[in-house]
């Protein structure tokens, strides 16, 4: 590929930006950035990393200042405190000035090798290219809940994203724009990045175990996270209560009409009584309805406490520092003498 013919209109090369988010990942930044150093040579682009410190307490805000003065353009977002993966990202877009995006972990289970097919599927004019994943290392519960999770949202969305993805691929900067301007506390980008309808594909790739250090999502997390995509982006939930108690009525006038035919026909002495007598079947009939209303409510529970959530106003994220690389080279540069 001839890099000048990727040149935009002012004679530039487009740049794109590389975000990814951080929490405690101090152990692993040397690997990260060696592997992503590596990737984005002899690319017909030009680069910008902004990371994204999530609230980390190990320090990995300092190493990560340190790690990458070996590239030429970067940018360090220093939260507050852990706001969570998908605000960290939205901070990212914030401060990102690529004519492209790409969003990325740290934890090196979306290969970096992979960037140059990213950016090669972008310059050939898609403006969404998600990497799919054709298998995954996790075993056990933690494997069977990500399973379950992508079936379940693909059906229930009717295939807003592509199937077994995440956040790792590339947008464009239109696609980026959107995504500043909407204003959504409760983030799903994996599928909101894909919601707008622009041309999109897709690169497939096998999910590797974690490089270093523990998932930093816990189970309770993840299971936010579902909920915010399933909750975000499908009401079939709220009208599978409608159906269902719309057939549970139908059963039980079917039900009460059987019992008015019995009673009428035993006056005439036609049919015996088949009526079941005794506590079992009331209790039992009591708890089933019972559990079933505070199943709805808990449903109905999830919707009305993300519409609260959307009308409180609080930002997404609080940053509480900013380091680049053109700051860092001013204050490096020895200033003349009087």
């Amino acid at each position: 590929m001839n890099p000048e013919s990727t040149s935009t209109p002012g004679g530039k090369r487009p740049l794109v930006s590389i975000i990814i988010p951080m929490l405690n990942e101090r152990d692993g930044l040397a690997t990260l950035f060696d592997r992503v150093e590596k990737s984005i040579q002899n690319t017909p682009v030009d680069w910008e990393l902004v990371i994204v410190d999530d609230g980390s307490t190990d320090g990995t805000r300092d190493v990560v200042t340190q790690e990458l003065k070996r590239f030429s353009r970067w940018r360090v977002v220093g939260l507050s405190r852990n706001f969570g993966q998908q605000p960290a990202y939205r901070a990212g877009l914030a401060h990102a000035t690529g004519d492209a995006v790409i969003f990325s972990d740290a934890d090196l289970q979306d290969p970096p090798e992979l960037i140059p097919q990213l950016v090669a599927k972008w310059l050939e004019g898609f403006k969404v290219v998600t990497g799919c994943r054709t298998s995954r290392e996790e075993r056990g519960l933690r494997r069977f809940f990500f399973d379950l999770f992508h079936q379940t949202f693909h059906r229930l969305t009717g295939g807003v994203m592509p199937p077994n993805s995440g956040m790792f691929s590339i947008v464009d900067r239109v696609v980026v724009e959107h995504l500043l301007a909407t204003r959504e506390t409760n983030l799903f980008l994996p599928a909101l990045k894909c919601w707008y309808g622009y041309p999109q594909t897709t690169i497939s790739y096998a999910r590797k175990e974690r490089a270093v250090g523990e998932p930093k999502q816990s189970f309770v997390k993840l299971l936010r996270y579902a909920l915010d995509g399933l909750f975000s982006f499908s009401d079939l939930p709220l009208q599978w209560i409608g159906m269902t108690g719309a057939v549970l009525c139908l059963l039980s006038l079917g039900y009460a009409g059987v019992l008015v035919a019995e009673k009428v026909l035993q006056l005439f002495g036609f049919f015996p009584s088949l009526r079941v007598l005794g506590f079992t079947t009331l209790a039992a009939a009591i708890f089933f309805f019972g559990g079933l209303n505070l199943f709805a409510l808990g449903i109905i529970g999830q919707y009305v406490a993300r519409i609260y959530r959307e009308t409180k106003g609080r930002p997404l994220y609080v940053v509480e520092s900013i380091l680049d690389s053109e700051v860092q080279k001013k204050s490096s540069t020895p200033k003349n003498p009087a």
